[in-house]
């Protein structure tokens, strides 16, 4: 220990009496030239500079600038550096002015670690000696990804938006076809983005702009990446974020180039479901360029500049993904100074911003101060990743190359180069695959908050992005030959990602302005529900037959199963007893709302069986009662607290178990309004609650339970159950007080189960908060896909949103307004809780989302009580919820034979689609197991004459014969000529 003391100290005694160091060492060394020499090592100072120039012979060398008094060296110096015991010797001539002198290190010198360099600097009449510790700098590169942010809507109307970046491209064409041969790095190419920019452009163009734009891609010029927008990922369906990337299959078969990366803007995190659905579309990597700091949790911290493996929920399906420094930087530094106004312009006055001096405003020394931070903390890669753009939605900075080609001129390191996603990502395979660290689990997203901003059509195209799934499916079972159909389909499925993708609305949304923009934003998920229920319509036209007394229900989901309908009031009302194809009574029900309920039973999958409405009284049953605050059936019964509304017993007649939590304020279905970030305790509750019977069976019963809420003209809650059913139907309907007072609407649900797991159903996964969440995700608030779980060893229960995606757990802590730039308000861990709740709507934010919404609201949820979890339970309950019978007036059954089936109810069937090329049919199986699972596909009608595996860009390979496999929650793509 000692021993090591004695070296350190004479180490600090060598740097801190430096001149004398090295005088005493060269003390035998001849004299550079001359003698008597005045000594002005005082006057003279060192900078070891944070970068490296090209020395005379071609190599980089680390700068060190000495500088002195004006005059203080002037005439021929000569110049001595020595470095290792090497020598190397060089002469400079100063003007009368010069107060200062640069020396390039040896080649080498600092680059892994620190160094001790001796350098001589002697003129005629003086000299100066010193001896400097140069500390190491690594040879960074620096890739930047040009690009304008595409915010459609955000900083004007959509309509300019699309025409500004569509223009962007042709600019972008121009500047790199300028700068071709510029040197490695200078020379331009664009980013769009996003496709949608690239699909808008396309539409418009001529054949001789299409014929440039597909030339400028091969060429490299233009840089594609698979999204069609910048999207929440989370709040995405599964095959919702499969058509994600659709159009980059398109744009690949037009340019015959791929399209390997995702790149990401502005949004703070991304599904673990997105993993599966890039690597099923031929993308490899995804980057991610956050916001710089508004409600973005602790992202940067734990990922900024750190690439890591993403491993799927398949624990084998994987991708590159990097997240990069923040995008905004380039307004902070340069966006800014030349203003808005004229950066996010859209006139015939100019098209780009160009300057006299392409170096001012530019990277420096944020690049210096960056690396330096990253060296500090022993980063292990010395590549630099981020983006240029002036701003969101803003002009091309036409000086980029410009600026590039001359700092390269003046630097050897570190060295920019202009580039797309996919050489980025190349670049930092090929130098450091080994080192990538592997990471599994969710990135659960912040902004998914936004949602519950405009709740209602959330709703909305929650529904029409299943509705579109059963389309498609419906279009196989029946055999259609109408193609339309799939045209018409992807356009609907546009409008429904136009819907989730992330603006909403201006950056002040209490401007005039942003009227127009938020109902051109509504349009988007008006026109998702026209067009998907307009396809529905479509694909029954030629099956339907209007005034029917016979209706087909048809099942779009891979296993049988059971529902309550209910036939519109118009045109059924010969009678009240329903038969089916064997002429057996089924039990059915007149409802208060002059519908016609009935049980269809037993309906095979992708298939269908007609019911018939004939004159008589219904089926009598005697499984279903009710009372004022009571629901009961032969298997579940539950008790409404007079006083609050809420359900105060959940008792399951099988397991015995009572499923409330008695010691709980909230119950289950407990309404809470929420003003600002006030804590959960100063929540309200409804008052003034009147309770009534709404239908009194025998197949269904229901309680209507009015009150007044805060925040609301009225709040109705009806609970409802169905004979047979281990499953309750919750419908809730606000009309809402319009108002921009900060306020959050939260339904609650406290269960009682015991050492319970919470497990989530996400896109192409199942997710269990704060195990499966990687560092940095988002804690207050999670959004899922269509279940939730809660259950130990012996008993449970399966809940679902069917409208609203946000979920809080343990207690209300979506309360977090504005910026939220203190870290300390995100929470950093989800404590073990049975109690959730349904964050239904909010205005927290401060730009881009609607301040108020009002009128009437809806939100259904349902409660499956059951013994321990069972993940087939669990997704059939979901799926059987978001996608439930389709009822069509007919003359006979439409399909009499089920197309496929399939014999593992652990593997479901997400998709049953016809190819786009008109060939075949697309299946596709998404396992909800966590462990390996065979399936085996069976043909009661028209046998294939070949199966073949694809993915989701439908292009067939190897065939497939015999039972399928699966990995845990995996996914498989078939392609089947029939």
């Amino acid at each position: 220990m000692k021993i090591r003391i004695f070296i350190l100290l004479g180490f600090l005694l060598l740097i801190c009496t430096g001149n004398e160091c090295f005088a005493r060492k060269n003390r035998d060394e001849p004299p550079v030239s001359g003698t008597a020499l005045s000594n002005v090592s005082d006057r003279v100072q060192c900078e070891v500079q944070p970068f490296y120039k090209y020395r005379d012979d071609g190599l980089a060398g680390r700068e060190v600038l000495l500088t002195f008094p004006e005059g203080e060296f002037s005439g021929k110096v000569e110049i001595l550096v020595i470095y290792e015991g090497d020598k190397e010797r060089s002469s400079q001539v100063l003007d009368h002015h010069a107060d200062s002198i640069s020396i390039l290190l040896p080649f080498g010198a600092g680059v892994e670690n620190r160094c001790l360099v001796s350098m001589t600097v002697k003129s005629d009449s003086k000299i100066v000696r010193k001896s400097v510790l140069i500390p190491p700098k690594r040879q960074w590169e620096v890739y930047i990804y040009p690009h304008s942010h595409v915010d459609i809507g955000y900083t004007a109307h959509q309509d300019t938006v699309q025409k500004l970046h569509m223009r962007n491209i042709d600019v972008g064409i121009d500047i790199a076809k300028k700068t071709q041969h510029y040197p490695r790095g200078a020379r331009f190419v664009w980013n769009p983005e996003a496709l949608w920019v690239v699909d808008s452009y396309l539409k418009k163009a001529g054949p001789e702009k299409r014929a440039g734009f597909i030339e400028a891609v091969k060429k490299g010029w233009i840089c594609l990446d698979g999204n069609y927008l910048n999207t929440n990922t989370s709040a995405n369906s599964d095959e919702e974020l499969l058509k994600l990337f659709h159009y980059s299959n398109q744009m690949e078969d037009l340019t015959g180039v791929t399209i390997e990366t995702m790149v990401q803007f502005d949004i703070p995190g991304a599904s673990w479901g997105l993993i599966q659905a890039a690597v099923q579309n031929g993308i490899e990597s995804v980057f991610m360029f956050p916001n710089h700091g508004a409600r973005i949790g602790k992202i940067r911290e734990y990922w900024e500049q750190r690439p890591f493996y993403w491993v799927a929920p398949d624990d084998s399906t994987h991708i590159l993904f990097l997240q990069g420094y923040p995008y905004g930087y380039g307004f902070d530094i340069k966006g800014c100074k030349i203003g808005q106004k004229i950066i996010q312009s859209y006139n015939n006055e100019y098209d780009r911003v160009s300057t006299e001096d392409p170096l001012e405003n530019f990277i420096d020394p944020f690049i210096f101060n960056e690396l330096e931070r990253l060296e500090t903390m022993n980063h292990p890669y010395d590549m630099y990743i981020m983006t240029w753009a002036l701003c969101d939605n803003s002009l091309i900075d036409a000086d980029l190359p410009e600026a590039v080609k001359m700092w390269n001129e003046r630097y050897a390191f570190p060295k920019l180069i202009i580039a797309g996603a996919k050489e980025i990502s190349n670049a930092f395979e090929s130098k450091y695959h080994n080192r990538i660290p592997v990471i599994r689990g969710d990135y659960t997203e912040y902004w998914t908050d936004g949602l519950g901003s405009d709740a209602k059509r959330v709703g909305w195209n929650r529904l029409a992005k299943e509705r579109l799934v059963q389309v498609e499916a419906l279009n196989v079972m029946l055999d259609n030959k109408h193609a339309p159909v799939l045209n018409k389909a992807d356009d609907s499925w546009k409008w429904i990602m136009l819907g989730t993708e992330h603006t909403w609305g201006y950056m002040d949304p209490a401007s005039e302005l942003a009227i127009p923009i938020e109902a051109t934003k509504a349009s988007y998920f008006e026109k998702a529900d026209q067009t998907s229920r307009a396809l529905l319509d479509s694909v029954l036209k030629p099956i339907r037959k209007e005034g029917s007394e016979r209706f087909a229900a048809f099942n779009s989901l891979s296993w049988s199963r059971s529902e309550v309908l209910r036939i519109p009031a118009m045109g059924n009302n010969t009678g009240n007893r329903v038969v089916d194809e064997q002429g057996q009574v089924v039990p059915s029900q007149r409802l208060s709302t002059g519908e016609l309920a009935f049980l269809a039973s037993d309906i095979p999958a992708f298939s269908s069986k007609t019911f018939q409405v004939i004159p008589g009284k219904p089926e009598a049953l005697t499984g279903c009662k009710v009372s004022k605050t009571t629901l009961e059936n032969e298997k579940i019964k539950v008790l409404i607290n007079p006083e609050t509304g809420d359900i105060k017993s959940l008792f399951d007649k099988q397991t015995r178990h009572e499923y409330v939590n008695q010691n709980s304020a909230y119950a289950l279905n407990s309404y809470r309004y929420l003003l600002g970030a006030d804590s959960a305790d100063k929540a309200f509750a409804p008052t003034d609650v009147k309770i009534t019977i709404k239908e009194n069976g025998p197949l269904l019963v229901s309680l209507l339970i009015e009150s007044k809420a805060k925040g609301c003209n009225w709040l109705q809650r009806e609970i409802q159950l169905g004979a047979g059913q281990s499953w309750i139907n919750i419908t809730n309907t606000i009309d809402k007080i319009s108002t921009r007072t900060k306020e959050g609407i939260h339904f609650g649900f406290a269960f009682d189960i015991p050492g319970a797991t919470t497990r989530m159903d996400i896109p192409w996964g199942v997710m269990i908060p704060e195990y499966d969440q990687i560092p940095g995700s988002n804690k207050n608030w999670l959004a899922f896909q269509r279940w939730i779980d809660v259950s130990n060893a012996d008993c449970g229960i399966t809940w679902t949103s069917i409208y609203s995606p946000l979920v809080e757990f343990g207690d209300l802590t979506a309360h977090i307004l504005g910026v939220a730039l203190d870290v300390n308000q995100w929470m950093t861990k989800i404590d073990d809780s049975q109690t959730l709740f349904s964050w239904a709507l909010n205005n927290h934010w401060f730009t881009n989302f609607p301040l108020e919404q009002g009128g009437p609201i809806r939100f259904q949820y349902q409660i499956l009580t059951h013994s321990g979890y069972d993940a087939v339970t669990a997704n059939r309950f979901g799926l059987e919820r978001n996608r439930p019978l389709i009822l069509a007036p007919v003359e006979r059954n439409p399909v009499q034979h089920p197309l496929v089936t399939i014999d593992n109810p652990k593997v479901a069937v997400s998709m049953l689609k016809k190819s786009e090329d008109g060939k075949a049919i697309i299946l596709r199986l998404r396992s909800v197991s966590d462990q390996q699972e065979m399936v085996q596909l069976d043909w009661p009608g028209k046998k294939p004459k070949r199966i073949r595996a694809c993915n989701a860009e439908e292009k067939p390979g190897e065939a497939l014969t015999g039972r399928l496999l699966l990995r845990p929650y995996g996914v498989v793509s078939c392609y089947i000529e029939l």
